[in-house]
C-alpha cells in the first residue's frame, strides 16, 4: 500500500481558543478561524484542525492517561496515499472485517485494532526541497566569508508532520500487525517491550508510527512535526516557551532514529515534537532490537540539554518540571 504518510489530524479540544493559540505559537499559518475551531496549514499543505470537543461530527474521543484537558485529544489521523488506486486497495482490504465510511470526498475512514480513529485520502501534499545548511566542521568549511543562518534570531514553523505515537496499552505487537500486514508499513526498529517504530511504504523516514506501551495508558500520545534543522528546533523551542507553554522533554538528540528533538505539551492534545535530522531509511535498513532498561545500547538520548529531566521519556513525568501544565487562555 502506497501511504506517503500523515495529511491531517483533526482534535477536538476542551478549550477552543488556548489550542488555538498554541498552534499559532507553533508557527503554523492559520487559514480560517471561528468560535468552534480553527484550520491550520503547514508548508507542504498538509493541515490542522482543531474542533470543539462537543462537535456531533467528531469521532468519540479514545484516550485514558493521566493528563489535564482530558476531554482534548487527537480524534482522527489521516493518511495520505499515492494515487486512487491505492485508495480503493486499502478500502477493499479495510472491509473484510470492519466498517468503512467514504465520506463525500472520497475520503475512507475507519478505525485500528485498537479502536483508534483512521482516514485514508488521495494526497494533495507539495514536495518541498531546501538548501542544507551550510555547516562548519574542523578543516572542512561549508560556509566560508558569512555568518550562519542560526544566527538570525526569527520566528520560525514546522515543514511538514513526520510521525504520530499512541500508547497501545494490550497487545501492541498483534495492534502492529494491523499497519505491518495490511496496510504495508515497515518495522524499522523493536523497543522489546517499549514499542515498535514503523514507517509507511511511500516514506523514508525512520518512523511515520510508533505504537508504544506504558503500562494502561490508551490514546493519542504526540505529533512530530519537522523543521529545517538544528537551529529551527532551537528556535521554535524558545519561541513556544516565550508564549508560556510548558517543555515536557528536550532539547535532546534521541539515540532511534537519530533526531534533534524538543517535546512540548499541546493543550489540543498530548505533546508536539519538533525535529530535524532524522535517519533516512530505505527497504535496506537492518531492524534493530533494543531491550529498555535492560540493554546498554539503548539509553534513549545521548545528550539532554537540561539535567532535571534525566531519565523522563516523552510524554512521562516526575515532577514539576516535566509533568503537564497549561497557561491561561
Amino acid at each position: 500500500m502506497n501511504i506517503v504518510g500523515i495529511e491531517r489530524i483533526t482534535y477536538g479540544v476542551a478549550d477552543v481558543p488556548l489550542a488555538v493559540r498554541f498552534q499559532k505559537d507553533w508557527g503554523f499559518d492559520c487559514v480560517e478561524e471561528g468560535s468552534t475551531g480553527a484550520e491550520f496549514r503547514l508548508l507542504n499543505d498538509t493541515q490542522v484542525h482543531i474542533r470543539r470537543a462537543d462537535d456531533g461530527a467528531l469521532p468519540p474521543a479514545r484516550i485514558d492517561w493521566d493528563v489535564p484537558h482530558r476531554g482534548s485529544t487527537a480524534r482522527e489521523v489521516v493518511w495520505g496515499v499515492a494515487d486512487a488506486a491505492t485508495l480503493e486497495a486499502i478500502g477493499a482490504e479495510m472491509t473484510k472485517d470492519r466498517e468503512v465510511r467514504r465520506d463525500n470526498r472520497g475520503m475512507l475512514h475507519t478505525t485500528d485494532d485498537d479502536g483508534y480513529h483512521i482516514a485514508f485520502t488521495v494526497t494533495e501534499r507539495k514536495k518541498l526541497r531546501f538548501e542544507a545548511t551550510a555547516v562548519n566542521t574542523v578543516d572542512n568549511f561549508a560556509r566560508l566569508n558569512r555568518p550562519a543562518d542560526g544566527t538570525v534570531l526569527r520566528r520560525v514553523g514546522p515543514s511538514r508532520m513526520g510521525h504520530v505515537v499512541y500508547w497501545s496499552p494490550t497487545d501492541f505487537r498483534k495492534s502492529a500487525e494491523f499497519y505491518l500486514k495490511r496496510l504495508g508499513f515497515r518495522l524499522t526498529d523493536d523497543m522489546g517491550k517499549g514499542g515498535l517504530f514503523m514507517r509507511c511504504a511511500g516514506a523514508s523516514d525512520h518512523h511515520t508510527l510508533l505504537l508504544q506501551s506504558h503500562g494502561p495508558a490508551y490514546g493519542f500520545q504526540h505529533v512530530a512535526y519537522e523543521f529545517k534543522d538544528f537551529d529551527e528546533v532551537m528556535l521554535l523551542g524558545c519561541q513556544v516557551e516565550k508564549g508560556g507553554w510548558k517543555t515536557n522533554v528536550g532539547p535532546l538528540r534521541h539515540n532511534v532514529s537519530s533526531s534533534m528533538s524538543w517535546y512540548i505539551w499541546n493543550p489540543a492534545g498530548g505533546l508536539s515534537e519538533a525535529f530535524s535530522d532524522m535517519d533516512e531509511v530505505d527497504d535496506n535498513w537492518v531492524v534493530r532490537h533494543f531491550r529498555p532498561g535492560e540493554d546498554p545500547s539503548f539509553y534513549g538520548s545521548s545528550w539532554r540539554a537540561r539535567p532535571e529531566q534525566a531519565g523522563v521519556g516523552p510524554a512521562t513525568w516526575k515532577d514539576e518540571h516535566t509533568a503537564p501544565a497549561f497557561p491561561k487562555a
